[in-house]
């Protein structure tokens, strides 16, 4: 069980981020602290939560009155709360509300934990994988000439919703002609031009995780650089699935690509990592950059990540190539193999 696990990961813990608190405890609360201890797990709510948690998660419930928390932590000499989540300002209501514990900052606590993913996790990603993949098939007969980037990404979130996508990962990205020149373009007013390139960058929230892939649509026959830059990204994609194993670090399948781009004469055109951790959140941990601070990160089974390298030239466009990956005993596990 995660919360068991998550309980042994050292000292006391206090979480607060949304989104561990889910990937604990299965439920989704705005504001909950969930406290960690070497012997137990208890859940702190308010009223609105109380009811919906009691008997559904997985450790004990209680009700977030004034002492609460210090009675929880009653008796610790250190509790460690995620500073890349709580404030500052936060932390020193920690300090006042229970002024006997040694509030101790750690950042991203739980994000080797959150990294490898079990079979249930696998099978809700590629979930949202297939929902995603459904998604862009469907957008994809409708981008035709005149038609407007914004009408696209509803278009694209209404299907995904009846087809049982609670949520998109994020605002799509549709981005046509020059517009893809802007990695994260969101959609607007401009509509498809014959012979011109449609940048799809999409997701779908399937059981409370995320799908994210991009694929590049050609209308009629697009200037030769975004062919070009297409076929490059496409290549480097394949070049850093065939190279990645076990055991491999983020940063050096990064630099793997960027090696490529660097022969090829377009490196400076590759403006982000190759890639990120993909579960609860959209992006997580590792981050595939080989200046990032994942960089010495080893990428193992049960990982998954997005493979997405991208070209980018302002006043022409730009093409990116991703797919959610899971790392393998024996390589890469493709969620969107044939899309």
């Amino acid at each position: 069980m995660r919360i068991e696990r998550a309980c042994k990961l050292g000292e006391p813990l206090l979480i607060e981020n949304p989104a561990d608190v889910f990937y604990l405890t299965g439920l989704w609360f705005s504001a909950a602290r969930l406290l960690l201890k070497p012997d137990k797990a208890v859940l702190l709510v308010d009223g609105r939560y109380f009811g919906q948690a009691q008997g559904k998660v997985p450790c004990e419930v209680v009700l977030a009155e004034k002492e609460a928390l210090a009675k929880a932590v009653k008796g610790l000499k250190r509790v460690r709360f995620d500073s890349s989540f709580v404030t500052v300002e936060k932390a020193q209501l920690l300090a006042k509300s229970a002024p006997n514990v040694e509030w101790f900052p750690v950042s991203r606590p739980l994000k080797e934990l959150r990294a490898v993913k079990d079979e249930e996790e696998l099978g809700k990603l590629k979930a949202a994988a297939r929902t995603t993949a459904e998604g862009y098939r469907h957008i994809a007969k409708r981008l035709e000439e005149g038609v407007v980037e914004e009408e696209i990404a509803l278009e694209f979130e209404v299907f995904c919703r009846k087809k049982g996508a609670s949520k998109l990962s994020f605002e799509p990205i549709i981005a046509f002609g020059e517009n893809s020149a802007y990695p994260h373009y969101r959609a607007g007013k401009s509509r498809l031009k014959k012979n011109q390139a449609a940048l799809c960058d999409l997701g779908a929230v399937v059981d409370g995780y995320r799908g994210d892939m991009t694929r590049v649509y050609f209308h009629g026959e697009p200037p030769e650089e975004s062919k070009r830059f297409y076929a490059l990204v496409k290549q480097a994609h394949d070049l850093a699935f065939e190279k990645a194993r076990p055991g491999i670090k983020a940063g050096e399948l990064d630099a793997i690509v960027r090696a490529f781009f660097e022969k090829e004469g377009v490196a400076k055109l590759f403006t982000h990592s190759l890639g990120h951790g993909v579960g609860v959140d959209v992006h997580e941990y590792p981050l595939l950059r080989f200046d990032g601070d994942d960089r010495d990160a080893a990428l193992e089974p049960g990982m998954v990540f997005t493979i997405e390298p991208g070209l980018y030239l302002p006043g022409v466009g730009g093409a990116r190539y991703e797919n959610t990956v899971a790392m393998t005993e024996d390589g890469l596990e493709n969620f969107y193999a044939g899309v």
